[in-house]
């Protein structure tokens, strides 16, 4: 064999193969998610497969495979021919835990669909499929529900990483569950902050304050980041996960309000899953932006250079940008207003 015919024998065979059937992994969540596999284990106990199958109505080989599956994932253990939960699983995949991240699970099962038509968005440039927020109520609950769940652990690490005492108001711009504005409330007595999002949304918002006690503390607002005019006397505005939905002129737009808004002081926040500097990754951004491509009008991935930059043309000062500490997958930007 020539060292021609050689070339490419110590790389991984298998590589291709895992990245083309990676779906399946994912798959295999979802089903047990949606049977509620992991709060029936919780709630009724370990148990077989069989009984699994007479627990969820399903078949006994359909659901035996799914539960090993779920045992490779590191979400079930076998004991004696019983299935059980890990701690993993107990801990974000049981409805009632208070760390539950089913809705999670749910909003990414229902963008398989749409994933599915990735190639079609890329060819024309335009989303595939209308906004979660067009279908109906239960579907933005069971999307905010999830975006709450995702975001608890991200605004305790935030609100540790930025203090803020002595600021009084904040905005949170696009804020959906408005769990930054009460974690960052209660780690800042004295700071009340308002929620700016549609209505639609806004709804679920006020449930949430409220089974967080955090009514007459954190408000809402009702209206659009793409509006005029976003009120006054802020000397906090906070971005979060919202700036890759958009193209360029809304978020200058975004940041230009936002600083009309801020007296002068005032810190501005942008959190986001950015690029690095030379736009070559991390994956997450990337996926993030495929997503926006498949879903709006002129989303996309940004590096977190590019949005500092913009953050300078409308008048921030001191920007700076950082990666927030692992397993966080966020980089903040902060600025001030002069």
């Amino acid at each position: 064999m020539s060292e021609h015919d050689k070339s490419g024998y110590d790389l991984d065979p298998m590589a291709v193969m895992r990245v083309a059937s990676a779906y399946w992994d994912s798959s295999i969540l979802h089903v047990a998610n949606s049977l509620d596999v992991f709060t029936k284990l919780s709630k009724e106990g370990p148990a077989t497969a069989e009984e699994m199958a007479q627990r969820c109505g399903v078949d006994a080989r359909g659901i035996e495979m799914i539960l090993m599956g779920c045992i490779c994932l590191g979400f079930l253990e076998k004991v004696e021919g019983r299935f059980r939960n890990t701690p993993l699983a107990e801990t974000f995949l049981v409805e009632g835990s208070p760390r539950n991240q089913r809705g999670i699970v749910s909003m990414f099962k229902n963008w398989v669909l749409p994933w599915s038509r990735l190639e079609e968005a890329v060819r024309s440039g335009a989303p595939v499929v209308e906004k979660q927020h067009d279908h109906g109520e239960e579907a933005t609950r069971t999307y905010i529900m999830g975006m709450l769940h995702r975001g608890i652990p991200q605004a305790q690490l935030l609100a540790e990483e930025v203090p803020l005492q002595g600021r009084k108001k904040m905005l949170d711009v696009g804020g959906g569950p408005g769990i930054f504005s009460i974690i960052m409330c209660q780690k800042n007595p004295g700071l009340k902050a308002a929620v700016l999002d549609l209505p639609q949304t806004l709804r679920v918002t006020r449930d949430i304050i409220r089974d967080w006690n955090a009514e007459g503390v954190v408000e809402t607002i009702e209206g659009s980041y793409m509006d005029e005019g976003y009120g006054e006397g802020y000397d906090v505005v906070l971005t979060s996960s919202m700036i890759s939905q958009e193209g360029p002129d809304i978020v200058k737009h975004i940041l230009r309000e936002s600083f009309k808004a801020m007296v002068s002081g005032g810190i501005i926040l942008i959190q986001e899953q950015f690029l690095d500097d030379e736009k070559t990754g991390p994956m997450l951004p990337v996926q993030v932006g495929l997503n926006q491509l498949i879903h709006t009008p002129a989303g996309r991935a940004y590096s977190a250079k590019e949005v500092a930059e913009f953050a300078r043309e409308i008048g921030f000062v001191d920007l700076e940008y950082r990666p927030l500490p692992d397993p966080s997958p966020f980089t903040l930007i902060t600025g001030i207003k002069p």
